[in-house]
This record gives C-alpha cells, structure tokens and sequence, in this order.
C-alpha cells in the first residue's frame, strides 16, 4: 500500500461516506486522483463499495477489434512506390482493445469482447489482456480465421501515411454472438463500440442497449458510415476531422465549419461531441456549450494510439462525472502520453503521469 493509500484509507476509516472530491480537498489532490486511489484500493481488497465508490464488480464493456499492429517507420523522407530504409516494431492494437487496454491503465474494470484466432498472435493477444487485468472471457476465439493484422507506415513527422487492416474475423461477431452474451453487456455501466464492428451487429447494440451510456471511436471515414443513420443513439462520440465530415457532410475549414457540424450531430440526439484536430487540439460540444481547446506543442513518436487513449479517457470521465471542458483536457493529456511512445498502447499510461502533463499544460 503507497503512503497516499494509507492516508485515504485512514479517512476512509473514520468517514466512509466522504465524497471524492471531499478527500480531494483533504488532501490537496485531484478528484481524478482519488477515484484512481480508491480504485487501487478496492482492487487491494482494502475497501469495499460504498456510497460514491464503485462497486468492484461495476465494469465498462468494450465491443470491438483486436489485432497485431505492425508499424513500419522511414529513416528519412518517406519515398512512395519504393523500398524505405527504416524500423519495423510489431505490438497490440486493435482500436477497442486499445480503449479497453488503455481504460484498465486508468483504473476501469473493463470487459473486452472482440474476435481473436487461436494463433501465436491471438495467443499474444489474449495473455497481454489478462496481464492488466482485463476481462476477456466473453472474446470469440476461432479456430479457422487468424488473428487480425494492422500494417500501417509513418512518415518522416511520425504520423501515419497509409494502412492496411486486415480485420475478417470480426464479422464473427454477430448478432447472435452478442445475444449469447447478453447477460454480462446488459450489467454495464457503460458499453462503447468501435465501427470496426459489422454494420447490422452496431444496429442491434445500440437499439437492445439504449437504456446503458453508448460511446463509439469512429475508427475512419469508410467504416463510420456505419453509424451515420443512427448516431443519435449514442451518449458520446468521439471523432477526427474527416470524420466529422463524413457524417456531417459540412466541410471543416474553420471554427464556424466546426459548429455547424456540431450543430447538425448534435440535432440528430448525440449528447455529447469530441472532434480532435490533430495538432490543433479539439473541439467539444454538447447541448449546453461548444468551445475549441487549442493543441499542445509535444514531440511526437508515433501517432498510433492517440485517439483511443483520448476515448479511454473520455470513458473515465464521465464515470467520474467530469464536465466536458475538463474530460478534454484529461482526454488530450492522455493522447499527448500516447503519441510520447513507439507502441500503440504506451505502459506509462495511468491517471497520475496524465495529472502531471495536466499541470505542464497549466490546465489544473
């Protein structure tokens, strides 16, 4: 137990029903922090749910992709058409996973349920899964279809210039898959989606499960028409530029282009809206207020990762009832420790390296 457990646990003691933020007062502190202490010390058998705390059986469900991610990175300027003198690393990715991966990081407990072959990979897959704690015993495992692959090659910013997803065996979950797993997706405290998923499966989830928080990672322009005829059925929903423009059909070039695409997402029911602009920052908005939170100036290292960093973080905050300014800007400094590592997920993630970039960014 860390010195600073001992002392919420000693308070705890003396007033179990003290609200988060009443600790986070005490102790000079965030109330992002505390939930992440109290987390630690539920999951440490210290604690047991009380009032504010959660209950240690309380999750979120992840519905999405898993896969290798292979990620080719240039020594120079990247030369199309030709062979590049470069590095190559190979890790975990998978867009849901990645929220779920990054979400247990956080201090969630998360429930994956995805499509994995019984492969080297997929076996790679499911043991780095159980090693931080996430539940994947509602994953599909197939002894026919491989694992899925990711193959995407940076340029010389370190940002991605093109990507191949080879993603089949997630068509394996289907309506009826979900149906067999009913039970566990209906206990949720909240239940988010990446539109890897096929079209008629986010169908069937977002009208059988409309009374749980729905959350969705668009994923790419292609794949998130997916959902363009039904987005009004989610909670929150976090989206890039293009993506934006997709579904909205309005062309974002400045501000105003912002709102009005807002403006129209918004009117077909999502409550609320993340729009990330890459070095620009993001903007946000839902019924009562929109507002764009300028870029931060950091060193990227790969740009793999980052927005699903940014949707974990959105899932962490509204269980911690955050307003939308502050989820993001916890969201951007969790993208900001995601583009700051070679890897996909990168290890470094947790609730008190984002509060340390929070206060570089003099947010908080």
């Amino acid at each position: 137990m860390t010195d600073r457990e001992k002392e919420i646990l000693n308070i705890l003691k003396d007033d179990p029903l003290i609200s988060q933020q009443e600790l986070a007062d005490k102790l000079n502190i965030t109330r992002s922090s505390v939930a992440v202490h109290i987390t630690n010390l539920m999951k440490k058998g210290y604690i047991k749910g009380k009032g504010y705390i959660l209950n240690t059986n309380d999750y979120i469900t992840v519905i999405g992709g898993s896969n290798i991610d292979i990620q080719g990175v240039p020594n120079k300027k990247l030369v199309m058409l030709d062979s590049n003198p470069g590095k190559v690393d190979i890790s975990l990715g998978g867009v849901g996973r990645n929220i779920a991966d990054n979400s247990c990081r956080l201090g969630i407990n998360t429930k994956l349920i995805s499509a994995i072959g019984n492969d080297l990979y997929g076996n790679q897959v499911l043991s780095e899964c159980k090693k931080y704690g996430m539940d994947i015993d509602d994953c599909y495992i197939s002894n026919e279809i491989p694992t899925s692959i990711y193959v995407s090659i940076l340029n010389d910013s370190n940002d991605m210039q093109v990507a191949i997803s080879h993603m089949d065996i997630l068509d394996k979950i289907d309506i009826d898959y979900i149906n067999s797993k009913h039970q566990s997706i209906n206990e949720s405290l909240a239940v988010v989606i990446d539109t890897n998923l096929p079209k008629d499966t986010i169908d069937y989830i977002t009208s059988t499960y409309s009374h749980i928080p729905l959350f969705v990672d668009t994923v790419s322009t292609a794949k998130c028409l997916k959902i363009k005829d039904i987005i009004g059925r989610f909670n929150t929903i976090k989206l890039n530029k293009y993506e934006a423009e997709a579904l909205s059909g309005i062309k974002i070039n400045t501000t105003q282009d912002l709102d009005d695409c807002s403006n129209y997402l918004l009117s077909m029911g999502v409550k609320n809206l993340f729009i990330t602009l890459g070095k620009d920052g993001v903007f946000c908005a839902n019924e009562t207020s929109s507002f764009k939170i300028d870029g931060v100036k950091t060193d990227i290292v790969s740009a793999t990762g980052a927005g699903d960093a940014f949707t974990a973080a959105i899932i962490y905050s509204f269980l911690n009832e955050f307003d939308i300014k502050y989820t993001a800007q916890v969201s951007m400094a969790a993208s900001i420790i995601a583009l700051s590592h070679q890897n996909t997920i990168n290890p470094n993630m947790s609730i008190d390296n984002i509060e340390k970039i929070l206060k570089e960014m003099i947010l908080c």
